[in-house]
């Protein structure tokens, strides 16, 4: 996002949106015409575009107001960019442009002196139709779009004006070649996977002389991923991404809806080749029908996500996402993440590696040596050699959770769910041969790490907090461990009384209700009470500590 005249009162604000694989890039102009903005963008090789946006504000008729529109437009054409597309609105209502001519052509005038100036600077103007109309008032063409070369604008299109706008919206495509930093991202449809052929496929392999315990983990895991990696590119289809604008209508509409909506743009290209009242009297009544019945649906659809948002919140935080304004990311950062008078960086391999080595240093190092002993514990039950099972896997595999995102091996939950019966068998010789051997693929030790911003400035790397996503399968087996752990620590009372959360039957609910109850008992008894309340400040770093009294 690029803009202008934002954040004040004067002037007209505005504001560019550019596509992210475009490289681009502000530019400065020198007069001091100040309603403009120009962004320039790499092309091939060593051309280049340069974008400008304009608002010439109606009011001002003076002549010096007219030389800097003039100057500006001339400086633009000599900075010797290959390409140069400028739109805006002029507010030349009286100019006819399938002539050229303006009212009188008196040489004094301001239309003279501008169209005068685009013929210097040999810019042609694509715009041939009324861009703006009002109640009874004659449509005029006020918004123009201006290139350097005739055959630069295709395919412009004059569509209804958005929202209570009286300046229709245009649509054009710009020809030049351009660099696309990255291809657009294929998505995959799992709902329409073909899961019974690649369930045959896996029960047809002998996985006990596949899978050797002679052989390394890492190589008896690379087999069974490879495998699940070829059924998924063969019998799981993709699609390209759609990019959905922030903001648009994401929700469903009804065919009554969309039918009013094809027929109010209709409507509006109607109204631009004549100024009929019946024309625009019916536009105006499906505008406003439109309008409500948008309105509507919208209301109710937010409705039906706030009702159903504890069964599924991921719905309603996607939809809340995609009306966010903000940019989400990593903004510049200071080259000390302590330190806001440091330079910044907008570099991302230096923004990774500054989070890299900033997320590294608070990690507690251990001293090197013999580990500690800890304080001796009875245990009555030992823990026998434990060996899971297939139906264990099973279980597991079936629990997993179908919108949860892959690890590193892209081994997505819904793919591992849909083909559990077929896969408990291959995962569980993996994970006894894991428990036997002592270790785990080297795959399972990678991870995504995504910098999250917590509170503070934006701009410093210490307000950032690391969340990796690991392998879906590698946490199947430490829950299944977890289970193992959990089972004798209960059988040997081994859990303090004083634990509360992460295990069954004992919730942070009802540690409140016990301590309020000892709180009350003891203000009954007219004691005091001193509390200490203890937050994770950096949940791997300090603890952050609050008193109470």
């Amino acid at each position: 996002m690029f803009g202008k005249n934002l954040d004040v009162d004067t002037g007209r604000g505005l504001l560019l949106y550019i596509d992210k694989q475009l490289d681009a890039s502000q530019v400065h102009m020198n007069t001091e015409f100040q309603e403009n903005l120009f962004i320039k963008i790499n092309l091939n090789q060593s051309d280049q575009l340069l974008l400008g946006l304009i608002y010439r504000s109606p009011s001002n008729r003076s002549q010096e107001y007219t030389k800097q529109l003039n100057l500006l437009t001339t400086e633009a054409c000599n900075k010797g960019y290959s390409h140069i597309l400028i739109m805006g609105d002029y507010n030349y209502p009286e100019i006819n442009w399938d002539s050229w001519n303006s009212p009188g052509d008196s040489t004094e005038s301001n239309e003279y002196r501008f169209l005068e100036n685009l013929q210097e600077n040999f810019l042609f103007q694509h715009v041939t139709r009324p861009t703006r109309w009002r109640g009874t008032n004659t449509p005029h063409t006020l918004d123009l779009i201006l290139t350097n070369e005739e055959n630069m604008v295709s395919n412009l299109e004059y569509q209804s004006p958005l929202g209570k706008s009286d300046h229709c919206t245009m649509k054009f495509d710009f020809n030049c070649y351009t660099n696309i930093k990255s291809k657009p991202k294929l998505i995959k449809l799992f709902s329409k996977g073909n899961y019974i052929k690649i369930k045959e496929e896996l029960n047809k392999i002998k996985w006990p002389e596949l899978l050797q315990k002679e052989n390394d983990i890492n190589e008896n895991w690379k087999s069974v991923l490879s495998i699940i990696q070829d059924m998924d590119k063969k019998y799981i289809p993709t699609k390209e991404r759609k990019q959905i604008g922030r903001g648009k209508n994401n929700f469903p509409m009804d065919k009554n809806t969309i039918d009013k909506i094809k027929r109010k743009n209709i409507l509006s290209k109607k109204i631009t080749h004549n100024n009929d009242p019946e024309v625009r009297k019916e536009y105006n009544k499906i505008r406003n029908q439109v309008k409500s019945r948008v309105n509507k649906l919208k209301r109710e659809y937010e409705k039906n996500l706030s009702e159903k948002a504890k069964e599924n919140p991921k719905a309603i935080w996607s939809y809340i996402k995609s009306k966010t304004k903000t940019k989400e990311g990593i903004g510049d950062l200071h080259l000390d993440p302590e330190d806001t008078k440091s330079d910044k960086t907008e570099d991302n391999s230096k923004k990774a590696k500054l989070l890299v080595e900033y997320f590294s240093s608070v990690f507690t190092k251990e001293p090197d040596g013999k580990v500690p002993s800890p304080t001796p514990v009875l245990v009555t039950n030992d823990m026998p050699y434990q060996k899971i099972k297939e139906e264990v896997v099973l279980r597991h595999l079936n629990a997993l959770k179908i919108d949860k995102s892959p690890g590193m091996d892209k081994l997505h939950p819904r793919l591992l769910k849909e083909i559990a019966e077929s896969l408990a068998k291959p995962l569980c010789i993996i994970y006894n041969q894991s428990l036997e051997s002592k270790t785990v693929p080297n795959d399972w030790k990678n991870a995504m790490i995504s910098a999250i911003f917590k509170k503070g400035n934006k701009s410093l790397a210490k307000n950032y907090r690391p969340v990796s996503l690991t392998s879906v399968v590698c946490k199947i087996m430490e829950k299944i461990l977890r289970e193992f752990i959990i089972e004798h620590m209960k059988k040997n009372n081994l859990f303090s009384k004083k634990q509360y959360g992460f295990i069954a039957g004992r919730s942070t609910g009802l540690q409140l209700l016990e301590v309020i109850d000892k709180w009350t008992e003891a203000l009954d008894q007219g004691l005091d009470i001193d509390c200490i309340y203890t937050d994770f400040m950096k949940a791997f770093d300090k603890l952050k500590i609050i008193t109470s009294k």
